[in-house]
């Protein structure tokens, strides 16, 4: 699969020379924390991912992951702030690995935006730690750790990247947490 990637990222033309070789490191990354992940997804978005700056005016963050358009955005303005970028990049690839046409993660209606965020962020800082001055996403992790106690590690990562929601939940209504 890793070749497959490499093959996926050279051949896509949107994307500079530099960005397919930081993206690629960071997959060989994630693949040998995760090896049993299927990758086949991220692949095939992998080929037609576009780089695009942005403003304030579409994302007031550093980044955004558009999973329907396959378009990370980077603001620019922000990018200029000590943000760690190798964590950024890792945070925006755990989202296209995560993603569906509908939507990322357990996050299936937008009732779990912050978590799934949260849960992001972990996994980042997880896989490359998070050298930057300007943390991303520390209280949506910080929420997302405690409901993790809460319905156990396994379950939330399973969750997240089979994309089921119904196992968060249910995990959730079993530790008594009224939905």
């Amino acid at each position: 699969m890793l070749e497959d990637i490499r093959k996926s990222l050279d051949n896509n033309l949107n994307l500079t020379r530099e960005v397919k070789a930081r993206l690629f490191e960071l997959v060989v990354i994630f693949n040998n924390k995760f090896p049993k992940i299927d990758l086949k997804n991220l692949d095939n978005r992998l080929k037609t991912l576009k780089i695009q700056k942005s403003d304030k005016f579409l994302n007031n963050d550093i980044s955004m992951y558009d999973f329907k358009n396959n378009i990370l955005h980077v603001n620019t303005k922000e990018m200029e702030k000590a943000y760690d970028v190798r964590h950024v990049l890792m945070f925006e690839l755990i989202n296209m690995i995560a993603s569906t046409n509908y939507y990322m993660g357990f996050d299936t209606d937008g009732r779990l935006e912050a978590l799934n965020i949260g849960y992001t962020e972990i996994l980042a800082n997880y896989l490359v730690g998070n050298n930057g001055e300007i943390q991303v996403y520390p209280e949506e992790a910080i929420m997302a750790n405690m409901v993790s106690t809460i319905v156990g590690s396994d379950n939330m990562f399973n969750s997240y990247m089979n994309n089921d929601s119904r196992i968060l939940l249910n995990k959730l209504v079993e530790a008594g947490v009224e939905l």
